[in-house]
């Protein structure tokens, strides 16, 4: 079984594939250099989507966090990521790397088809069209650091959060399909060492890929096997939350307030299927 990992170029991402290509042989590491389009178009298609001043709410957050948080996230990322490469194999020898500007793209899916994957693992932005998801066999499998259903979208561990369902903040591991985060799940779990009251949901939502690695290897391995794991998604609730914005995190912070003084409601139990 070909079996690809297709990530972002950024440096604690081939750590976190390191880990996975560590357990299970891995053919390659795709880097694909384009998350989204030029910021000014993304924005101008956000806003016409969503509204303006919610876009100009997600700005003010994305500013303020760039300002007050980013250094901290940076130096507590570089300390998981550092314990990471410590557990690495001595004898480790990363995979070939290929890479692709724009995997949607005509040349993109070319490149793909070329090496001829059984299977991808993806840790990406962009929504994948049908002519990339079917290229592998076995299909492209998501690995989203939130718990789906109920978490589809980006950032699950600040809604998990802020709704006070800390099994929420975790991962699965996702068939992709049309929709965003609807395909079927193959895993999944919730990050048991995560901190909320004490890390943010960006530390926490790779914290949750790191934790839920290992069970990424053991369904490559049922797959190998011709078996086909899946997590039955009985009463499950869906909800696609989109970025937050800075009024979303003012409440955020009063969420956190009220659950160290041990004064905030529970949130709902944690569904059948998560581990």
């Amino acid at each position: 079984m070909k079996s690809y990992f297709l990530f972002h170029d950024h440096w604690y991402q081939y750590v976190k594939a390191d880990l996975l290509a560590s357990q299970f042989k891995i053919d390659g590491f795709v880097v694909v250099s384009r998350a989204r389009p030029w910021w000014g178009e993304y924005l101008w298609k956000r806003a016409r989507r969503i509204g303006f001043w919610k876009v100009v709410d997600e700005v003010l957050l994305r500013l303020y966090w760039l300002v007050v948080k980013t250094p901290g996230d940076k130096r507590e990322l570089a300390r998981m990521m550092e314990d990471v490469k410590s557990r690495l194999p001595a004898a480790y020898v990363r995979p070939p790397v290929h890479r692709i500007t724009n995997i949607n793209s005509s040349d993109g899916r070319e490149q793909l088809a070329k090496l001829a994957p059984d299977v991808c693992v993806l840790m990406l932005h962009p929504i994948l069209g049908p002519k990339t998801f079917t290229i592998p066999r076995l299909g492209m499998l998501v690995f989203h650091p939130g718990i789906t259903p109920e978490y589809r979208g980006p950032h699950s561990a600040f809604w998990a959060t802020l709704n006070n369902e800390f099994w929420g903040i975790g991962w699965s591991l996702l068939r992709v399909d049309a929709g965003i985060d609807t395909g079927p799940v193959l895993a999944q779990g919730t990050c048991y060492g995560a901190r909320p009251l004490e890390q943010t949901h960006i530390l926490m939502q790779h914290l949750s890929h790191v934790e839920g690695m290992k069970d990424v290897v053991q369904v490559l391995r049922q797959l190998e096997r011709g078996e086909q794991p899946r997590v039955e998604m009985v009463n499950r609730k869906s909800t696609n939350y989109t970025h937050p914005g800075l009024s979303d995190y003012l409440r955020y912070v009063r969420v956190l307030k009220r659950l160290k003084a041990g004064r905030a409601p529970a949130g709902d139990p944690k569904p059948q299927g998560v581990l």
